[in-house]
């Protein structure tokens, strides 16, 4: 199952992963999961999912600590920290360049890249949501899961702004989602 990956392989697969991290974790991991699970095949699918989960409930950055596994697993501890230390670099150079060429354009396009980006976080982490209630569906029943929702679209409604905003963004995508997903399958039967 297990393939051998060397060092600049696994270095340069981890520096692209960090150079389109805009959405942090749980955008990338489908990213990930693609590229070590499918492609690669370095990892099976429960241990991949299974980083998911404790990525999730540990503090920070996910995809840094996914990284860390993964690297750590597959090449040691020594060259899989300093393949996690290299990880850092592109986020704090890019951040860095962001804010030298944001600091030079007008705000208002500065705001508009930012709900582009929004946009594409959302629509990366549907995706992978309806995936994973896909997968695990034989194993969490429809109660439990509108349950997880309605918790969660409780939490977002009736949290205060600003902080509750990205909910309108959530809420438009997953409309248009299920009109396109009700056509599809209204149209099929």
């Amino acid at each position: 199952m297990q393939e051998k990956i060397g060092f600049w392989k696994l270095f340069f697969f981890i520096l692209k992963i960090s150079f389109i991290g805009f959405g942090g974790g749980n955008a990338l991991m489908p990213v990930i999961k693609k590229e070590i699970v499918e492609n690669k095949k370095l990892l099976d699918v429960k241990e991949f999912d299974q980083i998911v989960i404790v990525t999730n409930m540990l503090p920070g950055a996910s995809v840094i600590q996914c990284i860390s596994y993964i690297s750590i697993k597959l090449l040691g501890k020594v060259k899989g920290i300093i393949i996690t230390l290299f990880a850092l670099l592109p986020h704090i150079m890019f951040s860095f360049g962001l804010l030298l060429l944001f600091s030079k354009i007008p705000e208002q396009y500065v705001q508009i890249f930012a709900i582009g980006v929004l946009v594409s976080i959302i629509t990366f982490l549907i995706d992978f949501g309806i995936n994973y209630l896909k997968q695990s569906r034989q194993n969490i029943k429809l109660p439990f899961i509108v349950l997880i929702f309605l918790f969660s679209f409780s939490f977002c409604f009736f949290v205060p702004a600003p902080f509750n905003v990205p909910i309108l963004a959530i809420i438009f995508v997953l409309v248009i989602y299920f009109i396109i997903y009700w056509i599809k399958n209204k149209g099929g039967k």
